[in-house]
């Protein structure tokens, strides 16, 4: 049983067999994993996915999803694009109804020469919204228009388009990445993508510097290879280069060489990256690495050397196996602890029960001590980009004595168990979580609900103008700040 993020699911054909994954199991009882509607009309297809989604979908009531008004919502449109023979509104319709479902193990097909003809301009900057609740410039390319105009890093940006900035966030919909399950989750994406617009558009802006002077702009879209969405947090500071492998996305940033990255930083502490928690052959031997031996023997090697406390990166983790990151919490926990119980859809009787996890006698699936535990304190570097199984890492070592979750945000919220998948018309694939996974009480646990979830830092990170612009240079501010709550110094 596994929670894999969408993007994991695939890598390994996608990445030519650099990445070499077991194929996810069944996470439902009786039921096909892919279903094939490739013949059927674009109308036809997607009722066959609603109804098919309302039926397995694990979060329905948790979440709130009225399948019968975003039925009548997306199916007149998808309908008005059949009967008008436009891919574009088709494609637009679909991840508009996939997008309206808050959760990220919710996955529609990027088809990125359409995507582009939305968001393939950038306007030459970047912006994030501070915790104050102002947006700002945060990086800017020097060789820019929009540096010409005057604008500058720091700036605070007033409107947009006419529109009071705060009001043009809020008619800003991402639905060209991937789902946000959490409102601080849409909060950041809505920052990346207004500044992204189709090649020749016009955006009307006024800033304010920090010396009260105001500077009004029209600018103009070019193609910038989707360069700020590279300037903004997390990708101006984190590689994520499996994912953008998946997404086809050029990256000069080098491929790991294993799931699991350890090194000693300054003044005795342990940095292990993991990428996330499945096995693979990354370095490209011909031979499958248990990436869960690399993570004990890295454990091991801070033991050994004394090591007086450690960062666990779990920024950007793809997720993977549930049995994997709960043997990996078993390096911290000297006695066993209860990790989920894992609800799986039932196809034969339409209803979820809780099953024995693989290679389990018992439904509960358990954090069992490792050889070699850990007992020095534990920091867990966590992100918007940290789903599914990474997350219940972050959960684990957050609910340690001695460990807590740092970041400037708190985790994905997506920690249901992978599920079935549709193929649709147009090259276009739709898959979904069908089970969920429950807390000790058998209660859902991390999915968010009314846009909260996740694991929250327990040191939260300050988005203030200082850090904005010290992320967009390419600062690592939350692994030094990290460092320092261990009694170090930064790197």
């Amino acid at each position: 049983m596994r929670k894999l993020s969408y993007p994991l699911i695939r890598v390994c054909a996608l990445l030519l067999s650099t990445v070499m994954l077991l194929a996810c199991s069944l996470t439902a009882i009786g039921e096909s994993l892919t279903t094939d509607y490739t013949a059927l009309t674009w109308s036809d297809a997607f009722t066959q996915l609603r109804t098919r989604m309302e039926k397995e979908y694990a979060f329905t009531d948790w979440k709130g999803v009225n399948w019968v008004a975003l039925g009548e919502t997306f199916g007149a449109k998808i309908q008005a694009a059949q009967s008008a023979n436009d891919f574009t509104a088709y494609y637009l319709a679909l991840r508009g109804f996939i997008h309206s479902i808050p959760d990220g193990h919710v996955h529609v097909t990027n088809l990125k020469p359409l995507d582009d003809q939305f968001i393939g301009g950038g306007f030459g900057f970047a912006v994030t919204t501070l915790d104050d609740g102002r947006t700002v410039i945060s990086w800017l390319d020097p060789t820019s228009p929009a540096a010409a105009a005057g604008l500058l890093t720091g700036d605070e940006l007033l409107t947009w388009n006419g529109l009071p900035v705060q009001i043009a966030l809020e008619q800003v919909v991402p639905i060209f990445d991937s789902n946000a399950a959490t409102a601080e989750n849409v909060r950041a994406k809505r920052a990346v993508y207004l500044t992204r617009a189709s090649v020749g558009a016009q955006a009307q802006l006024t800033c304010q510097s920090s010396n009260s002077k105001t500077v009004s702009v029209t600018l103009t879209a070019y193609d910038d290879g989707r360069l700020s969405i590279k300037k903004c947090y997390p990708a101006a500071v984190l590689s994520d280069k499996i994912r953008e492998m998946y997404q086809g996305i050029d990256s000069d940033e080098p491929t790991p060489d294993a799931m699991v990255q350890p090194t000693m930083l300054n003044d005795n502490i342990g940095y292990i990256r993991i990428w996330g928690e499945v096995d693979a052959d990354l370095a490209q031997t011909g031979n499958m690495v248990s990436t869960l031996e690399l993570f004990r023997d890295a454990i091991g090697t801070m033991i050994d050397n004394g090591c007086k406390g450690l960062i666990i990166d779990l920024r950007n983790n793809l997720g993977g196996e549930d049995a994997m990151s709960a043997a990996m919490l078993g390096s911290f926990y000297a006695q066993p602890a209860f990790y989920e119980y894992q609800n799986v859809y039932d196809e034969t009787t339409g209803a979820r029960a809780i099953v024995k996890p693989d290679g389990s006698d018992t439904t509960a699936l358990m954090i069992l001590p490792a050889d070699r535990v850990f007992t020095g304190r534990v920091i867990a570097l966590i992100n918007l980009k940290c789903v599914s199984s990474g997350e219940g890492l972050a959960l684990g070592i957050r609910n340690l004595p001695n460990g807590d979750t740092l970041g400037f945000y708190g985790t994905h919220g997506s920690f249901g168990l992978c599920g079935p998948e549709a193929n649709l018309p147009g090259g276009l694939t739709v898959g979904w979580p069908s089970g969920q996974s429950l807390d000790a009480d058998k209660c859902i646990q991390v999915d968010s609900r009314d846009m909260v979830g996740g694991v929250a830092p327990t040191i939260r990170v300050p988005m203030n103008q200082e850090n904005a612009l010290r992320v967009a240079a390419g600062e690592d501010v939350e692994l030094d700040m990290a460092i320092q709550a261990l009694g170090g110094k930064a790197e």
